[in-house]
């Protein structure tokens, strides 16, 4: 019995020796550290980009909640608003593209209080693109009809990076660069490669910042 006994305190005092010469875990390294603050923005933009080889005018905006300034989560949309002839189709000889896309937006701005910054922001969500016998489907009596000739959605994805300068507490005026990048695109003459193209933003973010 006494031999038992002392076989168990030994074997706990092994254990207990074997703990003590454990390393330290070392401290977790995360992205946001300390109180966690929150703030938010929306801005509007314009976007000169190209679709199908053509230069082509966007306007849109975005709208982003932020963690300690720095991580931001949100959604962003983009419309065509150009005319972007892209000639004959099976159903018409003077065809019109209208596209757009949006999704969800995922912002990295490293150091958000200095006067001039770099902004790393990413979207991921889908596209559209229509064939059209009007451009912005305004016809010639003045209205907005316009017949559709074919349709299709695809994924997008559009790393970019964005310089930006705080004109106030409340303001920031960004000058941006992006690719947009598609997949899975189905129309009679537009590939991915077509509705993939590089992007320049001029932005103007209103916030809580």
């Amino acid at each position: 019995m006494k031999k038992g006994v002392s076989t168990i305190l030994f074997f706990l005092a092994c254990m207990t020796f074997g703990w003590a010469q454990l390393p330290e875990t070392p401290k977790q390294e995360t992205l946001l550290t300390g109180e966690v603050s929150h703030s938010y923005y929306f801005a509007p933009l314009l976007q000169l980009t190209h679709w199908q080889d053509r230069s082509g005018l966007m306007m849109g905006g975005k709208a982003a909640w932020m963690m300690n300034q720095k991580v931001g989560l949100g959604l962003a949309g983009y419309g065509l608003m150009s005319r972007n002839g892209i000639g004959e189709i099976e159903q018409s000889n003077n065809a019109f593209l209208q596209a757009g896309y949006g999704g969800v937006l995922l912002e990295y701005i490293p150091n958000p209080d200095r006067l001039v910054h770099f902004s790393f922001p990413l979207v991921v969500g889908m596209g559209g693109a229509a064939y059209t016998n009007n451009a912005m489907g305004r016809n010639n009596t003045g209205s907005y009809s316009y017949e559709v000739y074919d349709t299709d959605t695809f994924f997008i994805l559009e790393p970019g990076l964005q310089a930006e300068l705080n004109l106030a507490r409340f303001m920031r005026l960004g000058l941006g660069f992006s690719y947009r990048f598609a997949k899975g695109v189905n129309l009679p003459v537009s590939t991915d490669k077509d509705m993939s193209a590089p992007s320049f933003s001029l932005i103007v973010k209103f916030g809580k910042f």
